[in-house]
């Protein structure tokens, strides 16, 4: 049976000036058990073992709802991510940056398709704000939300099923060179 999620978030975006774009999401099927994958991203800091562009996570507050964390990529980049929503077993949401300036939400799913095989799967949802022009929107999607932003998430999700399946941390750049968050 699907978990109900909030779709609460959406109404309240607008009332702070915000809409959704396009989302991109990239997903891989991995070889376990869903409680098994669900233990492993849901440890603090997990994210130094399978992210190939993490360079540091700083945990505030673990775990569940309203935890709280800071990722530095090899870039430099930061982002604040705020877990809102924690589907136990299932996923969480993540809005990157603080009220009221966030950016965009991010999903992370695991979906049984079998015994011991699952899909997991990133979704990335932009922020936008409504007052922009059609072509600003599209502008900000295209440079922030385009192809960098897919390459990156079609690497992350490579890290996590490298990581659950061999039990090895993910290198620098594993899987390609990103020009938004290597080094």
């Amino acid at each position: 049976m699907p978990i109900a999620e909030n779709q609460h978030w959406r109404e309240e975006l607008k009332s702070n000036g915000l809409e959704t774009g396009n989302p991109l999401s990239a997903k891989i099927k991995i070889t376990e058990v869903q409680h098994v994958i669900w233990h492993r991203i849901t440890q603090p800091g997990y994210l130094k073992s399978c992210h190939p562009f993490c360079a540091n996570i700083e945990v505030n507050k673990w775990p569940g709802k309203g935890s709280h964390d800071k990722i530095t990529y090899f870039s430099g980049r930061e982002y604040d991510r705020y877990f809102v929503e924690w589907l136990e077993g299932v996923g969480y949401d993540i809005e990157l940056g603080q009220h009221p300036n966030q950016t965009s939400r991010v999903k992370w799913r695991i979906t049984p398709v079998s015994g011991i095989v699952c899909d997991f799967t990133i979704e990335v949802i932009p922020y936008l704000k409504l007052n922009l022009t059609d072509e600003k929107k599209r502008e900000y999607q295209s440079r922030l939300f385009g192809p960098n932003l897919q390459h990156y998430l079609d690497c992350v999700v490579k890290g996590v099923e490298y990581w659950i399946r061999t039990g090895k941390t993910v290198q620098m750049d594993q899987f390609g060179y990103n020009p938004l968050y290597s080094e």
